[in-house]
Formats: structure tokens, C-alpha cells, sequence
């Protein structure tokens, strides 16, 4: 099974324990893209993404905030190197 789905899978988990519907999430260019969630629904993504990471890798969370032609907050979920 390849990163990007089990990183999904677990993801799904997490808000399954938590009771709530996920946000519209994709991977694009390895990236894990996210449209609007709120802070918890940010915390349990990245929660998600870290069970599925190796040890020596980190997740990096940036929101991207809305504009006039884009009225909402999308975040981007990097992997990175734990330095």
C-alpha cells in the first residue's frame, strides 16, 4: 500500500475516533492539501500523518489564507526531515 493511502487511512481513523467528518483532503506533488478545516481538524490531519511517518521525519503545516478570488483557507502538509 503506498504512503499517500495509508497516510489517509490513518487519517480517517483519527476523525472516526473523534467523532467528525473529514475535510476535503488530495495529495498533489507530495503534499498533503487540506480545504478549510478548522484548528482540531488541522491537528488530527497532521496527528494522522505523523502515525504514518518513518522516524526521522517530521509534518510541516502552512495555511494558505484566503483571497478575494479564493474565500477560503486551504493548508498544505509537508514531510520533512527531523533535523
Amino acid at each position: 500500500m503506498s504512503f499517500e493511502k495509508t497516510s489517509l487511512i490513518n487519517i480517517e481513523k483519527k476523525f472516526n475516533e473523534f467523532g467528525a467528518s473529514k475535510p476535503t483532503m488530495w495529495w498533489e506533488h507530495g503534499v498533503l492539501w487540506a480545504d478549510y478545516p478548522n484548528k482540531d481538524e488541522v491537528n488530527l490531519i497532521k496527528e494522522g500523518l505523523e502515525d504514518s511517518l518513518a522516524p526521522g521525519f517530521k509534518v510541516d503545516v502552512s495555511c494558505l489564507k484566503a483571497t478575494k478570488t479564493e474565500p477560503w483557507d486551504q493548508y498544505a502538509f509537508d514531510i520533512m526531515e527531523d533535523k
